[in-house]
């Protein structure tokens, strides 16, 4: 394991996943971000994964400044009153990270 700090590595992750495309699925699987699904524990796109509806085709995001604007946006209601998870983008680069990750796992990501 690399060890390094989560914030500082999350970012570098990030930056990874936009620049080296070849280690793209790899670098993703170590992503974290901020989820309707806990509100302290950031989660990961597996762990997100395996809490998916059984008829659910994508993995819904919001991007904000904040984690409250984001669970304030009716879309988001309406999503989280369906049963479905929602990550959150409230940091600048989450919202490129995601525009070059065209799909995880064959599950592609959708804006709330």
């Amino acid at each position: 394991s690399s060890g390094i700090n989560a914030e500082y590595g999350g970012t570098n992750i990030k930056l990874g996943v936009m620049e080296d495309h070849s280690n793209r699925n790899r670098l993703a699987k170590l992503l974290r971000w901020q989820s309707s699904n806990d509100a302290d524990e950031s989660t990961s796109l597996e762990s997100y994964l395996e809490r998916m509806k059984e008829k659910q085709d994508h993995i819904y995001f919001m991007s904000g400044t904040s984690r409250p604007e984001c669970e304030k946006s009716p879309f988001v209601e309406k999503l989280l009153s369906k049963g479905y998870e929602v990550l959150y983008l409230v940091d600048p680069i989450d919202e490129y990270c995601i525009q070059n990750l065209p799909e995880f796992e064959g599950k592609k990501f959708q804006n709330a």
